[in-house]
């Protein structure tokens, strides 16, 4: 590697002379004296992966949990400059605003007591700058500028909804992660000098005159030093946009300078010049976000997310790619899962100013498991193919459609003789299960639960009987998310539900007796000792789902799972009024991790259910449809999760918001229960 001793930054041994100053690199064989040593006897530092021009960043392992982190260290020069340590203060505090799938996720934040270095904690990301990318394919295809266009701006209306702006997106911020379904999934990385718009007190910390941003992807407005909005990100976006689709930048220039005033000054070139096949509603999506004055420009990210869509769909762009969500208006934001790891990631690098490293997927899915979704008491398959094309139910053979019964599955298919067999079963089973019913009803003489309607027939070890009935699911209170409204009553059905999140212990036997892969963090294939007790995290869907299956039980549906947490009294919090730290594991609480399951019975609840919001999100049985009279479409690739994880803010977890992700989507922060039928009256 090569450093530029003007701005530290770090480069292939092939460059010679820093883009951004000129500089000539020089080779560094002195000793990263860093390397070994575990700050705040947490994150011990086991390989220097990149460095900027406010830090380095490693690939660190925090030592209690075993897992793999991403850890930014200030320069020691920078360490005692108050304004710079403020400013990396805010960093941390503003990026950890921001929980999305595409937006890198960060942990902790601290200052060493010993030495008093500053470090940032983040997830530690596997995959590509975009920048690699570029270099590598010089234009990208139609289909990868609009899923990556599509995931960017998802992740910065996560991020403009909470008054952050990004000050410097560009392909080296832009990261690629590998998945199985074959579309890249976007980590937008390094939001280091994001500036909170509403704070006055940040204004006042950026010296005059300080130039921050990559002069190629900066706004009129911000070469002239003038107060930024979403709109200076938009138009960095353009510029990507631009070079994605031509495979150059609009603007060049000898020097930085001459390239900021072609910003402030000039036209960009026509795309067709470049690449005479691209549509004309394409470049006119572009060259919009291109214009010298923010207002003329798209009003927001999922604003210019819906545009380019139009635009490929009026210039002929068939695209296979377009179930991937375009954001609408404020999107959901998620950690992730994360998208995430302490390493909050299982799709894991860095960030920022400095480097993250691109290493190789992890192991493939397996073959032999396919997944089920539980509708009533009918099972559907997903059979997956290579680019995970889920097909609805009403596309389904008659030879595909199955019915579940226990751990058998019968096909629907089968001889006459088979079916007459079955028939006998069936009633047999019926007939069992009365009597088991009635004599339970007998022997207890079951009342209401005072706290709601719980039953006293005894359920299934480590589940509650959830009664059920009519409640509003939904709300439309502040505060909720759009994909979340309007409020709409659904009935559901007595069931049952595992009291706390699966946790490590109970996966691991499953694993065991069905050779089924294990979570990528288990070392050797088997979770630390001290960690059984932990939720089973790092698991996808498709994952969730074989588990159930094998234990006899189904995913809980999204109704079912809402009916849990907050029963009729449509209360949108877990906790007691008076927020306490104790009462639940979120950002608040303070701890940064997921912790055993119940750990926070403050938090139950009305059914006695552990960790129905916080410690971490929890896969359920459906896909996402919006709620009637919503708009939006519904996507049969995408599967919902709830609940919340450590980090999200208390004022975020509401017990009805929703968020969803593909089915092979892993992430530290997300985990399962299960569910069963129950015996109906």
């Amino acid at each position: 590697m090569k450093q530029c001793l003007t701005c530290n930054k770090e480069f292939k041994d092939e460059v010679l002379y820093c883009p951004f100053d000129g500089a000539l690199l020089v080779t560094s064989r002195e000793p990263d004296k860093l390397l070994g040593t575990t700050l705040d006897h947490k994150f011990r530092l086991d390989e220097k992966v990149g460095e900027g021009g406010m830090g380095k960043v490693y690939r660190a392992t925090h030592v209690y949990l075993n897992q793999t982190v991403a850890v930014k260290v200030l320069h020691p020069h920078l360490s005692s400059d108050e304004v710079a340590l403020e400013r990396f203060r805010r960093e941390a505090r503003a990026a950890a605003q921001i929980h999305h799938p595409n937006a890198i996720a960060v942990t902790d934040f601290g200052v060493t007591q010993e030495t008093g270095m500053a470090y940032l904690v983040m997830e530690f990301l596997e995959g590509v700058e975009l920048r690699q990318k570029l270099y590598n394919d010089k234009k990208l295809t139609f289909e990868e500028v609009f899923y990556i266009a599509q995931q960017t701006c998802a992740a910065l209306e996560a991020a403009h909804a909470r008054g952050i702006i990004h000050r410097d997106l560009k392909p080296d911020n832009i990261w690629l992660l590998p998945s199985e379904d074959g579309i890249p999934r976007v980590r937008v990385i390094d939001f280091g000098i994001a500036k909170l718009r509403a704070s006055a007190e940040l204004s006042q910390l950026t010296k005059q005159g300080m130039l921050i941003g990559t002069p190629y992807y900066m706004s009129p407005e911000q070469c002239r030093g003038e107060e930024l909005d979403i709109g200076s990100d938009l138009y960095s976006l353009g510029v990507i946009l631009y070079e994605m689709l031509t495979g150059n930048v609009p603007f060049q220039s000898s020097t930085p300078i001459g390239v900021l005033l072609k910003h402030v000054n000039e036209v960009p070139p026509p795309m067709y010049l470049s690449r005479p096949d691209i549509p004309e509603s394409v470049e006119e999506v572009v060259l919009r976000a291109l214009r010298k004055r923010s207002e003329d420009r798209q009003s927001s990210a999922a604003q210019l997310a819906h545009e380019l869509e139009k635009a490929y769909q009026s210039g002929g762009q068939h695209l296979s790619l377009l179930h991937i969500r375009t954001p609408q208006g404020v999107p959901s934001p998620s950690p992730f899962v994360r998208t995430s790891s302490d390493t909050i990631a299982a799709d894991p690098p860095s960030s920022g100013a400095a480097r993250a490293i691109y290493k190789t997927p992890g192991q493939p899915q397996a073959a032999d498991q396919t997944p089920t979704i539980e509708i009533g008491k009918k099972t559907e398959s997903i059979i997956a193919s290579d680019s995970f094309k889920a097909k609805t139910p009403d596309a389904y053979s008659e030879n595909e459609r199955t019915f579940s019964f226990g751990r058998a599955t019968l096909d629907r298919a089968i001889g006459e003789s088979r079916k007459k067999f079955v028939v006998a079963a069936v009633a047999i089973l019926i007939t069992v299960a009365v009597v088991i019913f009635m004599r339970f009803i007998l022997s207890n003489n079951p009342k209401p639960s005072a706290d709601g309607p719980t039953s006293t027939i005894n359920p299934p070890e480590g589940m509650i009987l959830v009664k059920g009935g009519v409640f509003l699911m939904g709300s439309d209170a502040p505060g909720t998310y759009a994909n979340a409204q309007p409020r709409h009553p659904v009935k559901v059905n007595d069931f049952y539900l595992d009291i706390n999140e699966v946790t490590n212990q109970q996966y691991a036997e499953f694993v065991k007796a069905t050779r089924y892969r294990p979570p990528s963090h288990w070392e050797n294939g088997k979770y630390p000792l001290s960690m059984a007790l932990f939720p089973a995290v790092n698991v996808s869907w498709e994952d969730a789902a074989a588990y159930a299956k094998w234990a006899n039980k189904r995913l809980p549906s999204e109704a079912e799972w809402e009916y849990a947490a907050r029963g009729k009294n449509e209360k949108l919090f877990l906790w007691p009024e008076e927020w306490t730290k104790g009462a639940a594991n979120l950002k608040e609480t303070d701890v940064g991790s997921y912790m055993a399951v119940g750990s926070y019975p403050e938090s139950r609840s009305w059914c006695k259910a552990n960790d129905m919001v916080g410690n971490v999100f929890e896969w359920v049985a459906d896909s996402f449809k919006p709620y009637q009279g919503s708009g939006g479409k519904p996507d049969p690739l995408r599967m919902i999760y709830r609940g919340g994880s450590f980090r999200n803010s208390k004022d975020e977890l509401l017990t009805v918001n929703r968020w969803f992700e593909v089915a092979s989507f892993k992430s530290f922060e997300l985990g399962f229960r299960c569910a069963m039928d129950a015996p109906q009256k």
